[in-house]
């Protein structure tokens, strides 16, 4: 293959996620030549005029740290014009060769690169050029010349409206070294480039990046809720003033890091000191500060930089109970349990284990979870004497009125406004928390104002694009307004984010109904099936069997509705939730008295969450003009044709 009448292809010596890099001869100048095509299909994407105007863009650069273009164009492939450009031929390796020999680099020949490495870019931040690609493969050694690579390609996708080019919906980039704005998708700048150097330079010296993890999934929520480790635990010759800096630049907030990559550079070369004490007495804060937002979210930073430190085994019984209360089970919560009030006998003023204390106790309550010496009229009351000692020890914590209000709506289910006045006081405290803006959802939702509660969710989706419960009931809202494909959308977002939330199949399965595609929602229904166990196993059951009576297979409905009533028996007395998909399967078989009859097993029926599905499912059309059913309803059920 010949390109521009002047370079012949000789063989490919490279491939990545998004294009592929030839060896080709220049016969105009009798020269070797790295050429970069563009896959077809991302050129598609992409736009070539947009590419192109990159291209002229970054050609424009001087630095000697850059490797230059030296000419660009179009070729036809696959029946695509894909945008192509050419580069001088490199002898040398990559950074990433280098590191797979050595693992960790002596010191001074990392500074070397980052220093050549933050050079090339400060040049290019002067230019208004973001990388957002700075990683191993993407640094070229050739000698002791250090280039930077790939400045073309990564600009031009990054200008366009295409942020989104993977199956996986997440922003483009390699996600160890990606940003944390840049892994959300948000807006970058220059300091984007300084977060991704930084976690270089901290693989050089420590021999491993600084967030690793099984998956893409993994590493990103590592860097969300977790800071760096300490350098000088991994390599204790490294300077202090290098682990200063590098510990900076790796901030989770743009703001937090320095305001340029020369004045990163600058704190490299700092004199280096013989005392660590305040970086470690730092590192320290914000470690417990990381445990805690592994928890329960960026506000339980709370007051620990005012208090002594918190001993480590109680920090390490704390993060043991977070972990154990995310699983969403009866075993989970019985070992939350043990570890937090563990927790608590060794440090009672710790206010973040009283905090995920009462979510616990609130939690088994609404599960109907049987939890060890507790019986379940003792729930409550636990859960608000732990939360009250939480905000006795902190009442400027936001994550502790979250779950006021929480405690306060299971106190009395008939009344959501009470438990708003709570969230709204968490709100004013801290906006920024995924899980408040869930719960004000919630509250809004149940008083009957679905709009207010949309907004909330999308807020928390805003917040945490990760963030299953929100996108679950972001679909669940449109699902109770009648906005089917918009629901479909936002309940498959939670399944690919985290396809063993079974939440999101139990979601997509009632709307998949609804589109009447009875495959799909089949397959969801079982898929939640196998992911779920307690009381949620009844769930997904019952779910089961309303896919099979609306899809007109009543006898096998019949049967999966039995199992569910079997199993929904152990758990006694019946939650608001068992009632309604129970009822819902009954109400989907044309039979009336026994969807009141299942209704009516749910013992408070002016629970306003109650209410809200008796009022928006659809799936109690079929009931919705009998008068027992309509005597239940403490808001009307809306009109056949208008949205709830």
């Amino acid at each position: 293959m010949v390109l521009g009448n002047r370079y012949t292809i000789e063989r490919d010596i490279g491939r990545g996620g998004m294009a592929m890099v030839w060896l080709a001869a220049d016969t105009q100048h009798g020269r070797k030549v790295a050429i970069k095509t563009l896959y077809p299909e991302l050129a598609g994407a992409i736009g070539t005029d947009r590419f192109l105007r990159e291209i002229r863009l970054t050609a424009e650069l001087q630095h000697p740290g850059i490797v230059p273009i030296l000419d660009s164009g179009l070729v036809d492939q696959d029946g695509v014009r894909v945008p192509w450009y050419a580069m001088p031929y490199l002898e040398g390796e990559t950074l990433r060769s280098r590191l797979n020999r050595e693992s960790q680099l002596p010191i001074d020949d990392a500074l070397r690169i980052t220093t050549a490495v933050g050079k090339a870019l400060a040049a290019a931040h002067r230019r208004g050029i973001v990388h957002r690609d700075i990683k191993p493969e993407n640094v070229f050694l050739s000698g002791d010349h250090v280039y930077v690579v790939d400045f073309g390609v990564a600009k031009a996708i990054a200008a366009t409206d295409a942020e989104r080019l993977t199956s996986t919906g997440l922003a483009i980039g390699t996600p160890t070294y990606m940003s944390p704005e840049q892994a959300l998708a948000g807006t970058v700048d220059a300091r984007s480039d300084q977060y991704s150097l930084a976690t270089m330079l901290y693989e050089m010296l420590a021999g491993e990046p600084p967030f690793a993890g099984p998956n893409q999934s993994a590493v990103i929520a590592r860097r969300l809720a977790e800071p760096a480790r300490l350098l000088s635990t991994v390599r204790s010759t490294v300077p202090s003033s290098v682990e200063r800096a590098t510990l900076r630049a790796l901030e989770r907030t743009p703001a937090d890091r320095f305001p340029s990559i020369d004045e990163y550079l600058a704190a490299l070369s700092a004199p280096a000191t013989t005392a660590r004490v305040r970086p470690l007495l730092r590192r320290t804060i914000l470690t417990v500060a990381g445990l805690v937002a592994v928890a329960i979210g960026g506000s339980a930073l709370w007051s620990l930089t005012r208090r002594r430190p918190v001993d480590p085994e109680v920090l390490e019984l704390y993060a043991r109970g977070v972990r154990s209360y995310d699983r969403r089970t009866r075993d989970g919560a019985v070992e939350a349990l043990s570890a937090l009030s563990e927790a608590i006998r060794r440090d009672s003023s710790f206010a973040p284990a009283w905090n995920v204390l009462a979510k616990t106790y609130a939690r088994a309550f609404q599960r109907g979870f049987k939890l060890p010496d507790v019986a379940n009229d003792r729930l409550v009351p636990l859960a608000v004497a732990a939360v009250r000692h939480s905000l006795d020890i902190d009442d400027s914590n936001a994550e502790a009125w979250t779950t006021q209000g929480i405690v306060s709506h299971q106190i009395d289910p008939t009344d959501p406004e009470t438990a708003l006045r709570s969230i709204r006081r968490a709100l004013e405290l801290d906006s920024s928390i995924a899980t408040t803006w869930h719960q004000y959802a919630i509250m809004n939702a149940d008083k009957g104002d679905l709009t207010a509660a949309i907004d909330g969710w999308r807020r928390s989706v805003r917040i945490d694009p990760r963030y299953t419960q929100g996108l679950s009931f972001l679909a669940l809202g449109h699902y109770w307004r009648g906005q089917y494909d918009s629901a479909a959308v936002w309940a498959d977002s939670a399944v690919h984010v985290d396809p063993t939330y079974a939440l999101a199949h139990q979601t997509s399965t009632l709307i998949e109904i609804e589109r009447q595609r009875f495959d799909v929602a089949q397959a969801r229904a079982d898929a939640a099936v196998r992911l779920s166990e307690d009381i949620e196993a009844v769930h997904a059951l019952a779910n089961r069997a309303l896919v099979k009576a609306r899809a007109g297979n009543p006898h096998i409905a019949s049967a999966e509705l039995l199992g569910a009533e079997v199993t929904a028996a152990r758990f006694a007395p019946l939650m608001a939730h068992t009632a309604v998909y129970l009822a819902e399967v009954h109400a989907a078989r044309g039979d009336v008295d026994a969807t009141l009859k299942a209704l009516g097993m749910y013992g408070t029926q002016g629970d306003m969450h109650f209410q809200l599905h008796l009022r928006c499912s659809p799936t109690f059309a079929p009931v919705e003009n009998d008068a027992r059913f309509r005597a239940l309803l403490r808001i009307p059920r809306p009109a056949r044709g208008t949205h709830c």
